[in-house]
């Protein structure tokens, strides 16, 4: 099964099947075969646990439409760097052999950015717990870029 892919400023994206900003939920639903599973915590995310059992993404919607995409397990890659399924020294390290690096959030409460992707990444030990994996990546509509 192919990897899905970030498309900076846009969404993910895996082979045909496309989760992009803007979205309706209705077609989301109906592109990535159903409705969610389980119950979400909110009334405007959806928590989908995709066909291997190690992926896991959370989609938030504002008015229908989807604003923020939130990757908590699986793999996710940009231009051949693991995003997801590696350790906080090895993403550092990748992003910076391109040209890229993270600093300290400004846009969420932990984390980090990194402005060029548009993304925001929490390892572990940014959310309180041990190792140094990643614990979860958001990309959103509304990340700012200045």
């Amino acid at each position: 099964m192919d990897n899905w892919e970030l498309v900076p400023g846009r969404g993910i994206r895996r082979g045909d099947t496309t989760i992009f900003f803007g979205t309706q939920r209705k077609a989301l639903h109906e592109s990535l075969g159903g409705k969610p599973e389980g119950d979400s915590l909110w009334d405007d995310e959806d928590e989908y646990s995709l066909p291997n059992g190690d992926e896991w993404l959370r989609l938030r919607f504002m008015d229908g439409k989807l604003c923020d995409i939130e990757v908590l397990g699986g793999s996710l890659h940009h231009e051949g760097v693991e995003l997801i399924d590696t350790t906080w020294p090895e993403l550092e390290a990748a992003l910076k052999n391109t040209g890229r690096q993270f600093e300290a959030t400004q846009w969420l409460s932990e984390g980090h950015d990194c402005i060029d992707l548009q993304i925001v990444v929490a390892s572990r030990q940014d959310i309180g717990e041990d190792g140094d994996g990643i614990a979860w990546l958001i990309t959103s509509s509304d990340f700012k870029v200045e």
